[in-house]
Order: C-alpha cells, then structure tokens, then sequence
C-alpha cells in the first residue's frame, strides 16, 4: 500500500506548495511558489509535484478581494488557475476548500491578522518544521502546511475509517 502524501497549495505569488505525510504528523516539506517574472512558473510546479508523487492534493479556492485592483486579481487568479491545472497535470485526485472552511477548523481569523495566527499555529504544530515558518513573510508557507493538515484530518482520516 502507497504511503498517503497530500499535497496542499496556497496559490497566489506569495503562496506555496506543501506535502504533508500523515505517519509524521510534526512534519512538513513546504517551498514557496515557483514565481518567475510576477507569474506562477506552471512547469517547475508540476516537475515538484511530480518529484513528491502525492497520493491526494487540497487547493485553497480563492477569488479577488474587494480591494484587489484588475491588475492584482487578474494575477491572483492566474495563479489560481496554474495550481488546479498543474494537479490536474499530474492526475492527482484534488479538493477544493474556501479559506472560510479550513480556517474555521482550526479558528483561525481572516485577513491579515490571521496569517500571522496561522503562521503561530504552523511553528507549534509542525515543531521539526519550524525552520521553514521563521519569518513574518512565511505565512503562505504556513498557510499550505495547515491546508495540508486540515485535509489529512477532514478529508482524508474519515473515508479511511469509513472504508
């Protein structure tokens, strides 16, 4: 039996992959997103998630904030975009889930005062990981890594104990 790696992405420029192994559960790979020139670079994100072979991955379904210019939400949304496409590439099964549903789970708080709750929580939950959720500006890696936790123990935990 294949080990169980989720695969979780925060997308947007300042996102990021995570892969996650629920028999290690204070631990966590997680890279920023591949960006070159302002945009997601599509085949460094598919050769990476191919290299790490997951058996599952969640996406965060995002859209554009109120406060989003076009310019901006035209970025986000590409990158949006890039990961679904890049998964759907590797012929991974995927879910979809709001920030509003993970967040909730692990209540956490929106906008910028919850990124930095979620980066907390990230340092505390994934201890031998710490390294990679150091610095303010981590909080996307942080976000994937607690997105990847969210789907081991709501998506993927319960059919394996339905089954």
């Amino acid at each position: 039996m294949t080990e169980t790696c989720i695969l979780a992405i925060d997308p947007g420029l300042t996102g990021a992959i995570a892969f996650y192994f629920p028999s290690e559960p204070g631990r966590v790979v997680v890279e920023d997103m591949p960006v070159v020139d302002g945009e997601v670079e599509p085949a460094s994100l598919v050769r990476r998630i191919r290299q790490m072979a997951p058996t599952v991955a969640i996406v965060e379904r995002v859209g554009p904030m109120p406060r989003d210019g076009a310019v901006q939400a035209f970025r986000f949304g590409s990158a949006y975009a890039a990961a679904k496409v890049a998964v759907a590439l590797c012929e991974i099964p995927y879910h979809l889930v709001t920030p509003a549903s993970w967040k909730k789970h692990f209540r956490l708080a929106g906008g910028p005062e919850g990124k930095e709750q979620s980066r907390a929580l990230a340092l505390q939950t994934f201890p031998r990981s710490s390294e990679l959720f150091a610095r303010k500006k981590d909080h996307g890696r942080a976000e994937a890594a607690l997105l990847a936790r969210y789907a081991a123990e709501k998506l993927i935990q319960p059919q394996q104990v339905a089954a």
